[in-house]
């Protein structure tokens, strides 16, 4: 194997290493690469107050995160604004090495904000949703 093929493949698995992916895989005519690594996968989430002047009590915000690079893919109906949500329904896709991974929802809550359109590339915690959040039974499906 020529040294430029060593440094091309040495390249992909520093990518590899640095990058949030699991596997990687290349096919070329001369040769193929597949290489795995362990991957801690979790959806953060953060809660934020929303700002507003009220003298009602302010409702939470809960800000649904990317848990990996990848590209965004909505569900078959996809969320939009005012839809409500339970806690752990998947609200998304990301698809990342040609795996699909389900992002859930943290919270049950209502959609106040859909960041990310369909196709779009998002890296690792680039906020996809804005919920804010509401008590247990007062949100149905």
């Amino acid at each position: 194997m020529a040294q430029v093929e060593v440094e091309r493949i040495e390249r992909l698995l520093n990518l590899l290493h640095h990058s949030d992916a699991s596997e990687l895989e290349v096919e070329t005519s001369t040769w193929r690469l597949r290489a795995r690594r362990q991957v801690a996968v979790a959806a953060p989430a953060v809660q934020e107050p929303i700002a507003e002047p009220s003298p009602a009590p302010e409702p939470v915000s809960v800000w649904v995160r990317s848990p990996l690079v990848g590209f965004f893919q909505p569900r078959p109906k996809p969320l939009q604004v005012g839809d409500v949500v339970k806690q752990g329904e998947v609200m998304c896709l990301i698809r990342a090495m040609g795996l699909m991974n389900e992002v859930q929802s943290p919270v049950n809550g209502r959609v106040a904000e859909v960041l990310v359109e369909e196709g779009i590339a998002v890296e690792y915690g680039q906020p996809l949703y804005r919920l804010v959040e509401e008590e247990g039974d007062e949100t149905v499906s």
